[in-house]
């Protein structure tokens, strides 16, 4: 490489460059003023009255903050759905087994509750809501204590 060619490279900009420091000052104290704007709005409109909860100590969550979240969103536990699906699932195979013992499927159906069982019972918070796994012979039995149905 030649001495010239070195030269002639232009060197890297340093970052206050690419950034136009005060336009990005300037926006941030814009939003700034939006966010105090619609408080002082919300505050003189009476919406600090309206609060539902006003004067009542907050309760504050324990445990896994997670589990919290879940809860407010009405979202049931992982370990529940699961219940749910092995349910339908059992469901499922009770309609082939009224066809035949024999049905294609349910050997393949009752394999793939079984893994779900196993994933339920590693989910599940205590070992009372733990399931046995399932086969031809004690499927209803098992659908009839589980389900109720």
């Amino acid at each position: 490489m030649s001495e010239d060619s070195f030269e002639t490279r232009p060197a890297p900009l340093p970052r206050e460059v690419y950034e136009d420091q005060d336009a990005l000052e300037a926006h941030e104290r814009e939003k700034q003023g939006w966010a105090e704007d619609a408080y002082q709005q919300f505050v003189q409109q009476g919406g600090l009255e309206r609060l539902p909860g006003l004067g009542k100590p907050l309760r504050v969550p324990t445990g896994d903050i997670l589990d919290s979240v879940l809860r407010n969103a009405n979202v049931k536990p992982p370990w529940i759905m699961l219940r749910t699906e092995i349910g339908n699932r059992m469901a499922q195979a009770l309609k082939f087994m009224e066809k035949s013992r024999q049905h294609p499927e349910l050997h393949d159906l009752l394999t793939e509750i079984n893994k779900q069982i196993i994933e339920l019972n590693a989910l599940a918070p205590s070992r009372t809501l733990h399931r046995q796994l399932i086969g031809k012979d004690n499927l209803q039995e098992q659908y009839t204590r589980w389900y109720g149905k």
